[in-house]
């Protein structure tokens, strides 16, 4: 399970970082980006991309030093959703097993 789960986060984190590099290469960031803010559901998606990075950072909180946590959050923050898969990607190699990966710390402490 853990090997599936390396290839997928690996892939995806390829993806994505190909994807942004292609939208630089192709787009005006600036240009582009006030318009989707423009639109209603360019607004719906901005804010939903937020809130689940903000439940993703919540699980990297829960399952890092608050030091080591701190400069994924901010990856978070400005890579969105490659900063996440680069997290899974990079978590799945130090752990053994689907409960130590999702857990991370806390698997060895009282909730």
């Amino acid at each position: 399970m853990m090997r599936t789960i390396r290839f997928v986060a690996g892939v995806l984190t390829l993806t994505m970082a190909g994807t942004i590099a292609l939208g630089f290469a192709a787009g005006d960031f600036g240009d582009e980006g006030r318009a989707i803010v423009d639109l209603a559901w360019g607004r719906v998606t901005l804010i939903d991309l937020y809130v689940g990075l903000a439940i993703f950072g919540g699980w990297i909180v829960l399952r890092e030093r608050r030091v080591t946590a701190l400069p994924w959050l901010v990856g978070l923050v400005f890579l969105g959703n490659l900063a996440a898969a680069l997290y899974l990607f990079v978590a799945s190699l130090r752990e053994d097993d689907v409960a130590a990966l999702l857990l991370g710390r806390v698997a060895s402490t009282d909730l």
